[in-house]
């Protein structure tokens, strides 16, 4: 992983419950309910950092201090967050 950096997408509204944030995209004022999107405890940590753009280098440095992993697993579960937040739009690459 190297330099790419990522931002959340406007047109959401997210909730928490309990570990898990689910987020779902608005349409004009309307909530498009079927297509919400559960995040686990880790996506959570990394979406809630993606308010700003971050690097990649950035996230795994976040990740690293907060969760009790190997640089490895780290990069490979960002990696994974990443593509499937990008292919369901609610985060963007820059």
């Amino acid at each position: 992983m190297g330099k790419t950096f990522y931002k959340k997408k406007t047109g959401f509204v997210e909730k928490t419950v309990g570990d898990e944030m689910v987020i779902v995209p608005l349409v004009g004022a309307v909530a498009q309910m079927e297509k919400v999107f559960s995040l686990n405890e880790l996506g959570s940590f990394i979406y809630n950092h993606l308010s700003s753009q971050k690097s990649t280098t950035d996230l795994i440095k976040l990740i690293l201090s907060e969760f009790e992993i190997d640089e490895e697993t780290a990069n490979k579960d960002l990696e994974h967050f990443l593509k499937k937040a990008v292919e369901s739009g609610i985060i963007e690459e820059l």
